[in-house]
């Protein structure tokens, strides 16, 4: 479906990308990996053809469409599910034909158009799309202007899902989502039937929702099959692999050298020596891999000495703007205790982490920490109180102002602000590296009690697996709110349950908070009244006998062609010498394009069968 031959792009002179391959399945869902800045959203870019590459060729098979998700905040006075049903144009396009030609041949060729792709469900739809990302009934009509920047990504998210098209592109779709919305998109792309290439920094996300990886590294791409934690250890193998076989080459050099040192200058051995220098300039050297810069040793301690009890809280009550989110909690947080706070969007998590900080103060009852507890706390929002034209080094002199600039530098460099990085004003800074510094900043402090509010986003996987480590291995209290599940399952020994007015313990683990959203969910879709719809265009109830008959005979067409070719499939794929004759890559082609068959057959044998149960009635 898209094949990208040599690409090379240039970033200021400089290439990012050089020489890539890529190729891209109908069916196959890609996740595409790599350190922050190595040229996934650029690869995004060019194959939208929004940049042009300075060598080589991407091309999208004829007639095959692409989705994406806009980053930009669109401002709009549309409803909600209005906006959301733009993303597909050609259904849009059907309606005004529909609604304003008369019933002539173009009509009916719309209305049969229209009726092939869902036009009739597709308000439903738009409302489904909606209601999994976290939106209500209520809210569908809405006006976009009405929302905020998150929750209008989440519109964009749905308006690109609302496209049917052959491949989608995702750039890190959960950004903006809490775990709830996750856990849904992860379903929907299982389910998704077209293609998909997404970009993300959520190990579970990817294990979930892809087949193969593609990892950018060194300016090349690299394909490997099988989900995120299947690539580490194929690449792992292959690394060393690599490394061995440099090592062997090596030897074997080595001893080609050696020999033509000592004969090289003896008549009787000087034909050997010369072939030996021929053999030696014709070798293809192997050279080691360079591992990418990118493998952080972050350290965050805990003080030595710590008090058992660090808070005590008792029948607290808060919210914000005159609205309680939460009453009548109680919370005893000892020196060992490590927590995650699970919850629906907007139920008061963080809310929660700001009564624990002294941001805002509770509505009643009593909380209470232990005398000189110092707290480190990370929330997005800090990023944007950080000195944009100091240094991440002057950020830290003026916490330490009696260390050594070289204890300072040596300190940063855990967090990856080594090198240029500690002399850079912090206004150059992307996301990710605004996100290690105030982490480095926490850290220096050696908190009693970490309270960390969606201390991952912006962070590649290597800085999450990094962080991940630090704080396991962080001897003080944590209490943490991430949509990161490997982050909670690592860290937290106790989930905690912010929902509906109360703060209190989950009997479980996250498989039973996923469990615990799908019934809420349901109970909330059964108790919600149907979302009020707009006019639509007047069309037929029912399809005449005519229609269908043409229909199925059509059907019957499509579904002849695509046994015969299943069979043609599954002949190769019985065959031993496939196996023994073609590479890898085409064997796992092949097997992709005979599950895709065997689908496309069970689909249109189930759609001749419901037009002949309409034609017997």
């Amino acid at each position: 479906m898209l094949i990208v031959k040599s690409l090379t792009y240039l970033q200021g002179g400089t290439p990012l990308l050089e020489n890539g391959d890529l190729q891209i399945f109908a069916n196959q869902r890609v996740g595409l990996v790599g350190m922050n800045g190595c040229g996934k959203s650029t690869l995004f870019r060019l194959i939208r053809g929004i940049i042009k590459p300075d060598g080589g060729e991407i091309g999208l098979q004829s007639g095959k469409t692409i989705a994406t998700v806009e980053q930009e905040i669109i401002n709009s006075d549309q409803p909600a599910i209005e906006f959301v049903l733009d993303g597909d144009a050609e259904l849009r396009q059907l309606e005004c034909t529909l609604a304003q030609t008369e019933h002539d041949a173009a009509w009916f060729e719309a209305q049969h158009r229209y009726e092939a792709i869902g036009g009739y469900t597709a308000r439903a739809r738009a409302a489904q799309l909606l209601n999994g990302l976290g939106f209500g009934n209520a809210e569908l009509e809405k006006s976009v202007n009405q929302f905020s920047g998150g929750w209008r990504m989440r519109l964009n998210l749905a308006r690109a899902l609302m496209h049917r098209a052959d491949l989608l592109l995702l750039d890190e779709p959960t950004n903006h989502l809490d775990l709830e919305a996750i856990l849904w998109l992860e379903q929907y792309l299982v389910r998704y039937p077209g293609s998909l290439m997404v970009v993300s920094h959520d190990r579970e996300f990817l294990n979930t929702c892809v087949n193969r990886i593609a990892h950018i590294n060194q300016r090349k791409i690299d394909t490997y099959s099988g989900n995120y934690d299947e690539f580490e250890c194929a690449r792992a193998e292959r690394l060393m692999q690599h490394a061995q076989a440099v090592q062997q080459q090596q030897k074997q050099i080595a001893h080609m050298e050696d020999f033509v040192r000592r004969f090289r200058a003896k008549a009787t051995k000087a034909k050997q020596a010369q072939s030996r220098i021929k053999a030696l300039e014709r070798l293809t050297r192997l050279a080691p891999i360079q591992l990418e810069d990118g493998h952080f040793a972050l350290r965050i301690e805990a003080p030595e000495r710590c008090p058992d009890v660090l808070l005590r809280a008792k029948d607290l009550s808060f919210g914000y703007d005159d609205k309680l989110l939460s009453q009548n909690v109680h919370l005893v947080l000892q020196a060992s205790s490590r927590i995650a706070l699970l919850g629906p969007n907007g139920a008061g998590k963080s809310t929660l982490i700001k009564l624990l900080n002294g941001d805002i103060k509770p509505g009643s009852g009593s909380l209470e920490w232990t005398q000189n507890i110092r707290i480190g706390y990370f929330a997005q929002h800090q990023l944007e109180h950080l000195d944009e034209k100091s240094t991440p080094l002057q950020h830290l002199q003026r916490l330490a102002p009696m260390q050594t600039e070289l204890e300072l530098r040596n300190f940063l460099g855990r967090f990856g602000l080594g090198g240029d990085s500690e002399n850079r004003a912090v206004a150059s800074f992307s996301g990710g590296e605004k996100s290690r510094l105030a982490l480095a900043l926490l850290a220096w402090q050696k908190p009693h009690v970490l309270l960390l509010d969606e201390p991952t986003n912006h962070l590649d996987l290597d800085m999450r697996d990094a962080l991940t480590m630090a704080l396991e291995a962080y001897t003080g209290a944590v209490i943490l709110v991430s949509h990161d599940r490997s982050l909670v399952r690592a860290v937290a020994d106790e989930l905690w349950l912010v929902a509906d007015g109360k703060v209190q313990l989950l009997d479980g683990d996250l498989e039973d908070y996923k469990n615990w959203l799908e019934a809420r969910r349901a109970r909330t879709i059964s108790e919600s009244q149907p979302a009020s719809s707009k006019a639509q265009p007047q069309l037929p109830a029912k399809p005449n006998k005519k229609m269908l008959l043409a229909k199925q005979t059509k059907l019957e067409t499509a579904l002849t062609a695509a046994q015969k070719e299943l069979e043609a499939a599954s002949r190769k794929l019985a065959d031993p010498a496939t196996y023994a004759n073609c590479p890898r890559e085409e064997v796992d082609r092949l097997s992709t394009i005979h599950a895709a068959l065997e689908k496309k057959v069970a689909e249109l044998e189930e759609g001749w069968l419901e037009l002949e149960l309409a034609l017997e009635e």
